[in-house]
């Protein structure tokens, strides 16, 4: 079971990625039409995929556990892993931001877009060594407007050990933790440090699911995978106006469906059916490999497309804007998140499990 592969969840992340993308470039270039930015929206619902994007990571996180025992060894493992797994791409992509804010190209007008744009990597900055250590550490969004993702992954990786072992079968806690999980989530104070509450219980799900696949034969059927790929965008169409999501996309009420929603779709994906097969090939899984190196560099390229742009700009209606902004965005940002998948984050990860496997050789000796 540790060597199943889940082709279909890989292509679903890049997919997932490739929506947040378009959707921070609808953001900048927002249609006039209120009605059409609603259909755009169901169909590009970021916020559902950023929690589809932690559901799936307790989903393989719990796979990746598979087979070994809880023991120190096991979470400073993990521990290291994960680490090395999430921060060198953050710190490469950090760094280029914090480069680009100090180059002409960083003063060059934004036209033709929404005044975010502007507040978008300014020219000059400030950035204070102080600020740019919090950027490094996925503490500060100012570099990395999504920043926050990357620390909720990081506070929920320190505690992911103890939720995968009280979900392992001689375990008892797992419906008390489930519960707190969810009670978390709905209690969860307003602001960036309710966050980790929030999601928390999108980690929790994730490994609902992965047991579920483990345990039980069920079948989801195609029909049923396709009802909760348009659950997860159902409750921010019915609960929120686009013009504001902004400001309550991580509310409880609309993260909490969105989470059940995304484990029926990865509960249904893993067992391979039709749309699995379609969803694993080539193409959507080399998006995957690269799907989190896309995610953190796709604003900086949106910045940097924008202004090479804007004096072209102008010219056109809006929803052209947005097709030349989208495509040059991904004629820049694919090629360079291959590049950092194969630079930084594959060496990365490899160093990380050397690094781990000084534990393991440490219980050995001793």
């Amino acid at each position: 079971m540790k060597n199943v592969r889940f082709d279909a969840l890989q292509s679903v992340r890049g997919l997932a990625a490739l929506v947040v993308v378009l959707r921070h470039v609808l953001a900048c270039y927002p249609l006039s039409s209120h009605s059409a930015t609603i259909i755009v929206f169901f169909l590009f619902n970021s916020p559902a995929a950023v929690t589809l994007f932690f559901v799936l990571s307790g989903f393989v996180l719990t796979h990746s556990l598979v087979g070994q025992d809880f023991s120190a060894e096991t979470v400073l493992t993990f521990w290291t892993r994960r680490v090395f797994r999430i921060l060198p791409a953050l710190i490469v992509v950090t760094l280029l931001s914090a480069l680009f804010t100090r180059t002409p190209l960083a003063n060059w007008p934004v036209a033709g877009s929404d005044p975010s744009m502007e507040a978008l990597l300014p020219y000059h900055m400030p950035l204070s060594p102080g600020l740019l250590a919090k950027c490094l550490a996925s503490v500060s969004s100012a570099l990395v407007p999504q920043n926050w993702t990357v620390a909720v992954e990081l506070i929920a990786a320190a505690f992911f050990p103890f939720l995968w072992a009280s979900s392992r079968n001689e375990s008892r806690l797992f419906l008390p933790v489930v519960l707190l999980a969810l009670a978390l989530s709905i209690c969860a104070p307003a602001g960036g440090k309710g966050l980790p509450f929030i999601y928390g219980f999108s980690f929790v799900v994730g490994i609902i699911a992965y047991r579920g696949w483990q345990n039980t034969n069920v079948i989801l059927t195609s029909a049923g995978v396709l009802l909760a790929a348009v659950g997860m965008s159902l409750p921010t169409t019915l609960l929120t106006e686009p013009e504001t999501l902004g400001a309550v996309f991580n509310s409880p009420k609309l993260a909490i469906p969105e989470t059940i929603c995304a484990g029926f779709l990865l509960f249904g994906l893993a067992r391979n059916g039709t749309i699995a097969g379609l969803l694993s090939n080539r193409a959507l899984l080399w998006l995957g490999d690269i799907s989190f190196s896309l995610y953190l560099v796709h604003f900086l390229v949106i910045a940097i497309a924008g202004r090479l742009l804007s004096p072209l700009l102008p010219a056109f209606s809006m929803p052209v804007r947005e097709g030349m902004v989208f495509c040059l965005t991904l004629l820049i940002a694919l090629p360079l998140s291959h590049l950092l998948y194969e630079k930084v984050e594959r060496p990365a990860n490899r160093l990380g499990h050397r690094l781990s496997s000084l534990f393991q050789s440490q219980r050995r000796i001793s």
